[in-house]
């Protein structure tokens, strides 16, 4: 038994042998999603390596044969039909065996609108990666008709900080009621995807979102955290950039999509300067003015 801890905890992310904070992951080229028909039915099979994102690995407990890991805050893209699709979820994923080492990953997953499926890789080799995680998962076991997600990633990190931000929370115009404001602080990590990146374009994943309001007396009144994106589209003469955030506001529970739209700015990156809200900075609004910089 003893033997079977020690192997356990060599096949553990370095972050997470002594603690159970979870490890960032990165999905990196040669991920791919897949639809289609597979044997024995026949009808095409479109695919796109047009996918990336990130997503956290929480060590969970260790069994005689396994460890145990929560796959928490899946944050995806995917090009579908053109359009960039949300992916968001979690699951589990286990990795040790008895001889070989073997590997399963498990995931309920929602893409764009559709409702949550389950995807599950099976059993399968784990080749003796870890804890670099290459695993293909599907919805029907790669049987006819199927959604195939084949994930290639690795662990990352990327702290950032926010500095002489705020927080409004109350009506902008054209109604009329207070506003009102709070110094905010806190941090997030921002990881480039580069599956994303063109000539033009840059993308991030803005992940382990932990912000809160800055008052003289604790609590604070209003805590978020979450995930989402942060994009920067460069031309000859113009610089643009977008943050979509989906934030959860701890004393409600409320989960709240943060939008700046497509505006001008990203020329200062990496420090990023840019306001996000849910309405559209119209009437009762809650927005966020931030500006943020590498911790380190």
């Amino acid at each position: 038994m003893l033997a079977l801890v020690i192997v356990a905890a060599a096949t553990a992310p370095a972050g997470a042998q002594s603690t159970t904070s979870p490890t960032l992951y990165r999905l990196e080229a040669g991920s791919s999603f897949s639809r289609g028909c597979y044997g024995p039915c026949q009808c095409p099979i479109f695919t796109t390596k047009d996918i990336r994102g990130t997503y956290a690995l929480a060590l969970d407990h260790v069994d005689p044969l396994f460890t145990w890991y929560r796959v928490e805050k899946v944050n995806w893209v995917v090009a579908l039909g053109g359009v960039d699709t949300r992916v968001t979820g979690s699951g589990t994923y286990r990795v040790g065996g008895e001889v070989a080492v073997q590997q399963q990953m498990k995931l309920t997953l929602t893409i764009g609108d559709e409702r949550a499926q389950t995807f599950d890789s099976g059993l399968v080799g784990g080749e003796g990666s870890f804890p670099e995680i290459d695993i293909a998962m599907s919805m029907n076991g790669m049987s006819c008709f199927d959604t195939v997600i084949d994930i290639r990633s690795k662990p990352v990190s990327a702290p950032y900080a926010l500095s002489a931000s705020t927080y409004d929370e109350g009506c902008f115009a054209p109604c009329l009621c207070p506003i009102r404001e709070w110094p905010v602080g806190g941090s997030a990590d921002l990881v480039p995807l580069p599956n994303a990146a063109t000539p033009t374009r840059e993308e991030f994943a803005v992940v382990n979102v932990v912000w809160a309001t800055i008052s003289t007396s604790p609590p604070p009144e209003r805590q978020f955290a979450g995930f989402g994106t942060y994009q920067i589209v460069r031309k000859e003469s113009t610089s643009q950039h977008r943050m979509v955030l989906d934030l959860t506001e701890a004393n409600s529970g409320a989960v709240y999509r943060f939008d700046s739209g497509v505006v001008a700015g990203g020329r200062e990156f990496p420090r990023i300067d840019i306001d996000i809200a849910v309405n559209g900075f119209a009437c009762f609004d809650r927005a966020f003015f931030l500006h943020a910089a590498p911790s380190q």
